[in-house]
């Protein structure tokens, strides 16, 4: 299933200080950490819906956490403007276990799920810690 996570608004990031980095964690990897230049800033990536005999799991290689406790890591840092040499410090855990199961295996093929948040958190600095609704809206919709 395709997925795209959409943040707006985003931090401010300071005049003269180091790039901030935004990307979601593939693995252990930060997957192409981009530049927070702009609102809204979006991410496209796909997990696995997979019915198995205990019930609904997802999979995939952006997926983390042990089954029953799934999310995606949103993960900030500081770089070159080129996105290189990211020095992480912080990360959001964007939950899996709020959405419906019912809604994931009646998804079309080309329904993306779609996660909306704010990435700025209640200090202005980037989101963090455990992300759920409302602060993060999951809906389904068509591709």
């Amino acid at each position: 299933m395709d997925v795209r996570l959409v943040g707006d608004p985003v931090p401010a990031v300071p005049a003269g200080g180091p790039a901030l980095l935004v990307g979601v964690q593939r693995g252990r990897v930060v997957e192409n950490p981009r530049p927070v230049t702009g609102s809204p800033m979006v991410f496209d990536l796909s997990l696995d819906v997979v019915v198995t005999p205990d019930g609904l799991d997802l999979r995939g290689p952006f997926v983390q956490g042990r089954r029953g406790d799934r999310f995606l890591y949103l993960c900030w840092g500081h770089g070159g403007r080129d996105g290189s040499d990211l020095d992480l410090f912080r990360r959001a855990k964007l939950m899996l276990g709020v959405l419906d199961p019912a809604d994931l295996v009646d998804a079309r093929d080309d329904d993306v799920l779609v996660g909306r948040l704010s990435l700025v958190d209640a200090r202005g600095g980037p989101v963090c810690a455990a992300v759920r609704p409302p602060a993060i809206r999951w809906t389904l919709e068509a591709g």
